[in-house]
Parts: C-alpha cells; sequence; structure tokens
C-alpha cells in the first residue's frame, strides 16, 4: 500500500500553539474577571454611599424643617432645650447613666422644641377622624438602640438611630404649651418639664392592635429597653435614622456683649474683640475630648475664653449637660454657678452670670452614620463581645473597637440651618 499525499493528512495544534492560546484566554479571563470584581466593589460602595446618605438625610431635613420653624417667643420664657444625657448636671431623669451604649454623651443629644413640621397628624386616630386645627407641635429628638430582627428590648443585634417625636397641634396647645407659660422671671419651665412629665396623650403605631392605639401618660425618656412594654418613642414609626452615631450641634449665636458698657463699676469686654451681633459658636463639650465638635477648636473656645474685666469668670461657650434657650439669652448648663462666681457689680451678677446675652441665629447639624458593612460588623461585635443588655442598651466590652469601627465605616455629614424665626 502506497502512503497518502501529505495534502490528505490530518493536521492539528502543536504544544506550543496550545500553551500559548491558554496563556491568552487566561489573562483575557483575568482581566475580565478583575473588571467585574472592581465593577461589583464600586457598586457596593455606591449602593453603601447612597444608603448612608438616604439616613443622613432623613435626619437633616427633619431638623431642617423643625429648626427653621422654631417657635422662639421674646417673652421671657424658654421654648428650646438641648439635653445631654448622662451628664452629671443633666435634669432629673437625663442624668448619669442615662445615656445608650458606647455613643460618648456629647454625641447624643436630645433635643426638645416646638415647630411647625410639614410631616405633622393632621388627623385624630378617633373612630372617625378629625381634622386637627393648629400648626405649632411639641417635637423632640432623641438617640435609642433598637433590634431590626424583633422587639425593641432584645438581646441581639442593637441598631443606633436617631428618634423624632411629634406630638399633634391640639395635644401641643392643651398639654405642652401651657406647661411652659407656666414658666417666669422666677419660675423655671422649660420643655423638659413637659416631656418629662407624664403629660398629654401620645399616639403611636401598635401593630398588635389595629389601627393604632393611645398611650397615656407616656414619658420620653424611658431607658429600660429591658421592659416589657419600651418606652413609647422608641416605637419603629418614630425612626427617622438608623445607624447614626454621632451628632454634633453647633449653635451660632450673635450677642450684644460688646455693647454692655453701661454696666458699672466695671464693663464687660470680649477679649476677642468681637463687635456686636458677630455671630459666635456655642458648643457642646463631652468627656471624651476626642469624639466631640469641640475637639476641633482646641483651645480657642475654652472656659476662659469669655471672662469680665476683673478676675471673675462669666459663662462660657461651651455647654457640657444642658443648654435652656431663650429669644435673647441661652443658659449654660444650671444656675448653679450664680452662688459660686463673684462679680464686682451686683447689676453684672444679675445679668450674667446665669446667662449668656446670646441670640440664637443658626444651628450647625454634623452626623455620622454608618454604612451597611459597618452596621452589620458592630451588630457582629455586640453578639460575640458585648457586655450584655442593660437599663442602657448593648455596649462592647472594648469601646475601642466601637472606635475603630467608627473610624473605619463611618460617613459624616453636615449641614448649616438658620432660624427664621429668631431673625437667622
Amino acid at each position: 500500500m502506497s502512503a497518502q499525499p501529505n495534502s490528505q493528512r490530518k493536521s492539528g495544534f502543536t504544544l506550543i500553539e496550545v500553551m500559548v492560546s491558554t496563556a491568552i484566554m487566561i489573562v483575557i479571563i483575568l482581566a475580565v474577571v478583575t473588571i467585574a470584581s472592581d465593577t461589583f466593589k464600586a457598586y457596593d460602595k455606591a449602593v453603601a454611599d447612597l444608603t448612608s446618605q438616604s439616613e443622613a438625610r432623613g435626619v437633616l431635613d427633619a431638623l431642617e424643617n423643625d429648626f427653621q420653624t422654631a417657635v422662639i417667643r421674646p417673652d421671657g420664657r424658654c421654648w428650646m432645650e438641648i439635653i445631654i444625657p448622662g451628664a452629671s448636671k443633666a435634669p432629673t431623669g437625663a442624668g448619669p447613666g442615662n445615656s445608650f451604649g458606647d455613643i460618648d454623651k456629647s454625641d447624643q443629644p436630645i433635643i426638645l422644641l416646638f415647630s411647625s413640621p410639614s410631616d405633622r397628624p393632621r388627623y385624630s386616630v378617633d373612630a372617625t377622624p378629625v381634622a386637627l386645627k393648629g400648626d405649632t407641635c411639641a417635637v423632640a429628638y432623641r438617640f435609642g438602640q433598637a433590634s431590626p430582627f424583633a422587639s425593641p428590648g432584645a438581646l441581639i443585634s442593637q441598631v443606633y438611630g436617631v428618634y423624632r417625636t411629634i406630638i399633634d397641634s391640639e395635644n401641643t396647645f392643651k398639654e405642652a404649651i401651657p406647661e411652659i407659660l407656666l414658666g417666669s422671671s422666677t419660675v423655671d419651665k422649660s420643655p423638659w418639664d413637659y416631656w418629662y412629665g407624664k403629660k398629654g396623650k401620645q399616639t403611636y403605631n401598635d401593630y398588635s392592635k389595629s389601627p393604632q392605639k393611645q398611650v397615656t401618660n407616656g414619658t420620653l425618656f424611658d431607658f429600660n429597653l429591658k421592659a416589657s412594654n419600651p418606652c413609647w418613642t422608641l416605637d419603629s414609626s418614630n425612626l427617622i435614622g438608623a445607624n447614626v452615631v454621632s451628632m454634633n450641634l453647633i449653635f451660632w449665636c450673635s450677642s450684644t456683649l460688646p455693647d454692655s458698657t453701661k454696666l458699672s463699676p466695671a464693663p464687660i469686654v470680649d477679649p476677642l474683640a468681637r463687635t456686636s451681633q458677630t455671630l459666635r459658636p456655642l458648643i457642646p463639650v463631652g468627656i471624651d475630648p476626642s469624639r466631640n465638635t469641640a475637639a476641633v477648636f482646641g483651645e480657642v473656645f475654652s472656659p476662659t475664653v469669655l471672662q469680665s474685666v476683673t478676675t471673675a469668670k462669666i459663662p462660657s461657650e461651651q455647654f457640657t449637660s444642658r443648654l435652656r434657650i431663650f429669644s435673647d439669652r441661652i443658659y449654660p448648663d444650671d444656675k448653679s454657678n450664680k452662688a459660686t462666681m463673684a462679680i464686682a457689680s451686683p447689676t453684672q451678677a444679675t445679668l450674667l452670670k446665669t446667662y449668656l446675652p446670646y441670640s440664637l441665629k443658626a444651628v450647625e447639624v454634623s452626623i455620622t452614620v454608618l454604612t451597611p458593612e459597618g452596621s452589620k460588623e458592630l451588630r457582629a461585635y455586640q453578639d460575640m463581645f458585648s457586655k450584655g443588655q442593660s437599663t442602657t442598651g448593648v455596649s462592647l466590652n472594648n469601646t475601642a473597637d466601637f472606635k475603630r469601627i467608627v473610624g473605619q465605616y463611618g460617613k459624616n455629614f453636615t449641614r448649616y440651618i438658620r432660624l427664621l424665626g429668631n431673625g437667622g
């Protein structure tokens, strides 16, 4: 048998050709996988950023609306109050121990004011709903911890959040405003007296009953998360921002301090030589200076910044526990310094020992929101390394872990809000 011609023989790839084509295919696959991985990472980051922005926008939008429509009447009464829970000079009910989890006390302020929120209740919860008259409502902001998977008192996966509670206009007119009107130059009344006292018929969504349930004698500041019937303000219907782990406030005020030259025998002067009506900041100060707004300013706004021409100090541009806001003056912390600070002139003592002659014009709000990844890691740490739940929520055995998670996954958002009702 004769051999077949070469043109009829079957041809194939050589080993070198197979290896080269395989290497090229591997390079192409790796490039596609890398591009896909980077795309998915960018997508996850964009989703995380959008989620954090959405949570922050809910809080900042609500604060902007409430501060811009805030009621601050020039009647010598306190219509707005800021409290740092757990501080030593906070009022009864928000004193030492009453702060949540690992959040620094100065990072979880309680905000109490009267405003005209656009999302206020419009109808009563009667069997036959009735339109509510008026637009001024008592509004409160607070921090809390709750479980997204079980009841608010569950021992697992506690999530931080900002809760906003609105009292309808009619109950505000009947219960809250009369409490404020009891205040005078000799009687000290503030929004805290309404919120901490057992006033009003607050309404919230109770999904175990249809459609809603009225709560009487409900208080805002029940910190016992293990209670079978947790505080009504921690109801999920009041949550406006989840995974919020910090809120810092700077209060921008105008002052007539440089014009207080009529005081005798020694006029009060501003050592920074600011002119009258120049905006000046009033900031909260916490126990841990590395985690609050005051750390940004360093020594510029130390307690000795403002002082009289004598050696006596007047209240500083910081507060550590409580801020009561009037239309033309602000009381930092409490009035205990009235008895301990000696100023030569009795007139000066009356004017300056108890308050700052400031008028609030704007509020700068900065909040920190954890990304979904950070929230997930924090909940995992709570499940594995927490001290267990107490009446003040779940905290980690090592606060350094909390700081690391906030530093790694926290997103900061800031908004400057003018108080239109007080000339801002």
